[in-house]
């Protein structure tokens, strides 16, 4: 059940008090990187998370000629591509990796990737990137694991695409593929995170002529000019500030979550608010006070943005567990992140569960115990759940928190969590993740 043998000890029932400083977006991050390579000269990311996806992100690069550089929260990229396949190495370890059939496509006219890996959250299916692709002109095939593509003319001609479903990674693939074209792109249902917008402005400055990222309607026009690295500062990780706001509420503390796109958690913002938790933002801080608060049950449905993330799902419905009455969960897009709830059953935890919805009843009382988490978002949640748990718990799983948090511990530690990383030397999993 726990993999390996180190593991984060929790002893629960402490307050969490104190500032947080927001790393920059792991999402954005792991999208820019690639669309990043279809420049030339030298280019550098700043406000960069220190994770361990990053290092397979590096590998990757190195595979098909590209040279990258991780330190002091800066990624430097140089190099030209000299190779439109990938090995299953690198690749198997992220899900960002599938954004590389784009990027070589849009270099060659042709690409071989093997199917993303990532976190084990139910079915990922990519047959909604295969369909911008095929769009495209391209002909697409999955065979012994790895997806190959080939355009039937280089450079394509430009589309109308409409997603069937506003998904981010079919999003990001369609305008980096479109970035090619010899004529207009136009991608509607297009999904409006944060992330594709940073995407595009990383991209425009590059030279690429994209307008209506943000929005359900993209337009990519071509331009005669190759594209040129640059310098582009990432966004602040949505996902991390609501995980922190959830946090320091459920377990009745006060704090401020800093460097912070309030507009990006609004959904986390009003959710919490609801609830009966003070909370307000101000520029890019956001104040959150639950210390003497009776918190009510809460209503979420994870949806696509500027809807509730599913993402933070997990966390919510830890939350759910100090609100008074009948909280409802509900998540159509990825219902497999309800697997921290078995986990978390046995801390005595009680829910009912009908399809893709849960129903949590408050306030329950938790008691510490051991638990592993299988991937980013369900281990984080279950170190929340301990965090309001009396007594120890033990959790396993912590190479999935490197995958996605920067400096978890250090920032928990910061805002007063009696927590300890007790480490095996063999395991490798709970030192400082560094590029190399």
């Amino acid at each position: 059940m726990t993999g390996g043998k180190t593991y984060l000890k929790v002893n629960g029932g402490k307050a969490l008090q104190g500032e947080v400083k927001i790393s920059g977006s792991k999402n954005s991050i792991l999208a820019l990187i690639p669309a990043m390579c279809l420049g030339e000269g030298e280019g550098v990311l700043t406000h960069i998370t220190d994770i361990s996806d990053i290092e397979a992100m590096q590998g990757i690069l190195k595979e098909i000629g590209i040279q990258l550089v991780c330190e002091n929260s800066t990624v430097v990229i140089r190099g030209d591509m000299h190779s439109s396949e990938l090995s299953k190495q690198y690749v198997s370890k992220i899900r960002a990796s599938n954004l590389f059939l784009g990027v070589l496509l849009a270099k060659f006219g042709k690409a071989t990737v093997p199917i993303s890996g990532g976190d084990k959250i139910g079915n990922r299916p990519i047959d909604i990137h295969l369909y911008v692709f095929n769009k495209f002109g391209i002909r697409t095939e999955i065979v012994d694991g790895y997806v190959k593509c080939e355009a039937t003319r280089f450079p394509y001609k430009g589309q109308k695409i409409f997603l069937r479903f506003p998904s981010v990674g079919a999003t990001e693939n369609a305008m980096l593929v479109a970035s090619a074209a010899d004529s207009e792109t136009v991608i509607y249902n297009a999904a409006m995170e944060p992330e594709i917008v940073d995407m595009a402005i990383l991209l425009n400055s590059m030279g690429a002529k994209i307008t209506g990222a943000g929005t359900p309607v993209i337009h990519i026009k071509p331009t005669a000019e190759k594209l040129n690295r640059t310098i582009h500062e990432v966004i602040p990780d949505r996902l991390e500030a609501g995980t922190f706001l959830f946090m320091i509420a459920a377990t009745k503390g006060s704090g401020i979550i800093k460097n912070v796109i309030p507009e990006h958690v609004m959904s986390v913002i009003t959710i919490l608010a609801d609830s009966g938790a003070q909370i307000k933002a101000e520029d890019s801080n956001i104040f959150i006070d639950a210390s003497n608060c009776s918190l009510e049950s809460i209503n979420v449905e994870a949806l696509p943005f500027p809807g509730f993330p599913t993402d933070l799902q997990p966390f919510a419905a830890v939350y759910a567990l100090n609100c008074k009455g009948k909280s409802s969960i509900k998540d159509t897009i990825f219902p497999v992140r309800f697997n921290h709830l078995f986990e978390m059953g046995r801390m005595g935890m009680a829910y009912e569960s009908v399809h893709s919805q849960v129903t949590i009843k408050g306030v329950q009382k938790l008691t510490g115990t051991t638990m592993a988490g299988t991937d980013i978002r369900m281990c984080a949640a279950l170190v929340m759940a301990a965090l309001i748990a009396e007594g120890e718990s033990k959790i396993y799983g912590l190479e999935h928190i490197l995958r996605g948090y920067d400096n978890f511990f250090q920032k928990l530690l910061a805002l007063g969590a009696d927590i300890a990383v007790i480490e095996d030397e063999n395991d490798g999993i709970a030192t400082k993740t560094k590029c190399i």
